[in-house]
């Protein structure tokens, strides 16, 4: 879904693809990616961003919301405080009225018009590892505030550094661990976080950041590298402290203003109230923190305008100023080369992360081996047994073992995105392995997403991937931990309520596993997963409660859809999970008689037999919802369903040929996910909701209460609703421009490879 995320960023520029289609195309390797080193930790890069901005103000949709009386009378109030005589916002208007102020903003406007970026250096990764390492001492805080108070603080000494352990105790208050308990010692995360930063005190650095931005305005850029070098001469002059910071440096083969300088953290210290086990590490931070000088850098490079902050101007001398296309810098590793393929389009954005970087970013056992390093400590202080510790190391070894072979091999990271013939198109490459996703065959699934949906996602992950063995045997351990270490001995009630438990919940929950064992997983070996969200049902209101719309509303339908390779197989789990649940209530009632009435049981579900097979529903009588909204499963021959609508789930399951964004794909090839959302769609079925809504607020204020009775209809609006609503539905038409966007992810045999696409059209006048 995070393809979406960025197709929506598309949807608010709502360009007009013929606009697009006669912009002008640059060589990427003259952009500013040929200039960044190879070493850059992460990338983004934004092109043609004044093309893009002028495709949207001429566009339709862009005039209809600029018209709207509510954004009119906020530009008109604008301009009517910039011309009154002392205003604020007249006094600043004056001031960029100077010649020179003037210069200032065309040239800031040339710079971020067609090719700007960003990148970090290999000093980020410190910063990563750096706060890596203090979640992981988060997650040491919450253990041993379960073990209560304050636990023994030598066990920082497994806390790990970057190659070995640091620490020193401190006194502790030993609490019996409790088997509830969700609170934990603030003052002990406190410390246990600054005694991994001191720790880790070598990791404590200024990174490494770097701006450039493209400008055909070199003479102006020399002129206010002039007048900012000038106005920080005044500022050093009035300050004895910052006497040498102002340097004029020659870097990289352009000119460059620095200014460094070294934060005074000193106010900040002697605000900080620490225990005096603390205070060497605090100590210790500090001067870290001290020894960092921050040097900020302006100045022009070719044609580049280029801003860094660092701790110093060394990076900047990395900087590839004599070309090399695809042969040097970050354009020569092997992250950038699939963008060779599309290197002549006309690109909009570019973003990698390296490998490095994605080393660092990947999930891993380090947790895990940290608690298990702890076990005796931790053990210690809560009063438990040497067998305990024992036990509890050796079920995070297991752990640890086997989670390890489900974790990704990291790779870099690449995504790039260009103008296309109707909207907007993208790539993003990852280099990692050993991921979850398949993308061996046809993902079969989308054929059973219902044909129009307003959207669909379908994904297939491993077999493998789902852990279900180990984390049945992952569950059973700490089960067995906990009766046979953490549980009071001495207290009678829980003893009670645990054999309890273990006659009557246990044996059920063993059930559950065999039926999932022998049924379900083997009937989905596929792996075949899919969401939908359709709109095709009606409802005139949800609850009984609710006025009627005047017209039918669409009733939004999700449902989650599962791939079916046994469905007799997949049946039989059905049917042992319906015995199960009255095994549940007769379970449920033997552990507390008065929890459940003697004469309670799950109700039965309707069956009926529809086109594609069978679908169950459970009536919700007593909800006062409409009665179309039922929790319903639907099995078919190679599919099942799990809706709140039943006939949506009856519709799921017959075969029918995916529509949606089909203009763009047939989503025909070998995938490991398939995504399609009709944006116009979507807001289509929302905009009668929006009117509902309004009408229904609209009567409360009026009246106070809103009579189940009542019809909702244009008489329920009064002049101040009917304008709001005018202007909103102004705004959802506008954002109908973006029509239809698709993504599909590939396994290749080099790297997992999505492929986004999107329609825009602009609204007609």
């Amino acid at each position: 879904m995070a393809v979406f995320c960025r197709l929506s960023v598309c949807a608010a520029t709502v360009l007009a693809a013929t606009a697009l289609s006669g912009m002008a195309v640059a060589d990427i390797t003259e952009t500013g990616l040929s200039v960044i080193p190879a070493d850059a930790a992460f990338v983004s890069s934004s092109l043609r961003l004044r093309e893009q901005y002028d495709a949207l103000v001429s566009s339709n949709a862009f005039a209809s919301i600029r018209r709207l009386p509510a954004v009119k009378q906020f530009f008109d109030s604008l301009d009517e405080q910039r011309t009154q005589p002392g205003s604020p916002l007249s006094m600043v208007d004056t001031f960029l009225q100077l010649p020179e102020n003037q210069q200032a903003i065309d040239l800031l406007r040339d710079m971020v018009a067609t090719d700007t970026f960003v990148y970090g250096d290999s000093s980020w990764l410190k910063v990563v590892k750096l706060l890596k390492k203090i979640q992981q001492a988060q997650q040491v805080a919450n253990v041993l505030g379960m073990a209560g108070g304050r636990a023994s603080l030598d066990v920082l000494e497994a806390l790990p550094g970057d190659d070995e352990a640091a620490g020193t105790a401190v006194p502790v208050q030993p609490v019996r661990l409790q088997m509830i308990r969700t609170d934990f010692n603030n003052d002990l995360a406190a410390t246990l976080i600054l005694k991994t930063i001191a720790a880790n005190r070598d990791l404590i650095v200024m990174p490494d950041t770097v701006w450039g931005f493209r400008t055909m305005m070199g003479d102006a850029a020399v002129t206010q590298l002039k007048r900012l070098e000038t106005m920080l001469s005044l500022v050093t002059q009035s300050n004895p402290t910052l006497t040498e910071s102002l340097e004029r440096r020659t870097i990289a083969g352009g000119e460059f203003v620095t200014f460094t300088f070294k934060p005074d953290y000193s106010l900040l210290r002697d605000q900080m109230v620490v225990d005096d086990e603390s205070e060497e590490d605090v100590d210790a931070i500090f001067e870290a923190l001290d020894a960092i000088e921050v040097v900020l850098a302006i100045g022009i490079v070719g044609d580049r305008v280029i801003l860094s902050v660092g701790d110093s101007t060394d990076h900047l001398e990395k900087l590839v100023v004599s070309g090399g296309g695809f042969e040097k810098g970050l354009l020569g590793t092997k992250a950038f080369a699939p963008l060779k393929e599309h290197a002549a389009k006309p690109l909009t954005a570019v973003s990698a992360v390296s490998q490095e970087m994605m080393e660092v970013l990947a999930p891993s056992t380090a947790e895990i081996d940290q608690l298990a390093s702890l076990a005796d400590r931790i053990a210690e202080q809560a009063e438990l047994s040497e067998e305990a510790a024992t036990d509890a190391r050796n079920i995070l070894k297991t752990i640890s073992t086997e989670y390890q072979k489900w974790l990704p091999n990291p790779g870099p990271w690449m995504a790039y995105s260009f103008i296309a013939d109707q909207g907007y198109e993208g790539y993003a490459w990852n280099w990692s392995r050993n991921g979850p996703l398949d993308g061996a065959k046809r993902l079969d699934l989308l054929e059973h997403v219902g044909g129009a949906p307003l959207a669909a996602l379908a994904f297939r992950l491993r077999n493998d991937v789902y852990g279900f063995d180990d984390i049945v045997s992952w569950v059973d351990l700490v089960r067995e931990f906990v009766t046979n270490h953490l549980v009071p001995r001495d207290e009678e009630s829980v003893q009670e309520r645990l054999a309890a438990f273990e006659k009557h919940l246990l044996p059920l929950g063993r059930k559950f596993v065999d039926i999932v064992r022998r049924t379900f997983r083997p009937a989905t070996a596929g792996g075949q997963v899919g969401l939908v969200i359709d709109g095709k049902s009606r409802t005139s209101r949800l609850k009984r409660e609710l006025p009627q719309a005047e017209k039918p509303l669409p009733l939004i339908e999700p449902a989650i859809v599962i791939g079916v390779d046994d469905a007799a197989l997949f049946r039989e789990g059905m049917n042992d999970l319906f015995a199960l649940s009255d095994e549940l209530v007769d379970a449920v009632r033997a552990m507390s008689p008065d929890s459940v009435p003697a004469d309670y049981r799950i109700a039965e579900p309707r069956k009926e037999q529809v086109e594609g097979g069978s679908v169950w529903s459970w009536p919700l009588e007593k909800s006062g919802l409409d009665e179309q909204l039922q929790p319903a499963i639907a099995l078919g021959k190679d599919s099942a369903v799990l809706s709140l609508v039943p006939k949506q789930a009856g519709r799921l399951i017959v075969e029918t040929p995916l529509t949606t964004g089909a203009q763009l794909t047939k989503f025909e090839e070998p995938l490991a996910v398939a995504a399609t959302l009709d944006v116009a769609g979507l807001i289509e079925a929302i905009q009668p909701w929006v009117v509902y809504v309004a009408r229904y607020v609209a009567v409360q204020q009026q009246e106070g209460s809103v009579d189940a009775d009542d019809t909702l209809d244009a008489d329920a609006e009064d002049d101040r609703v009917k304008e709001i609503l005018g202007q909103v539905q102004v705004v959802l038409e506008a954002a109908k421009s973006l029509r239809v966007a698709t993504a599909e992810t590939a396994v290749k045999p080099e790297a997992t490879v999505t492929h986004w696409q999107n329609i825009i059209r602009d609204m007609p006048r």
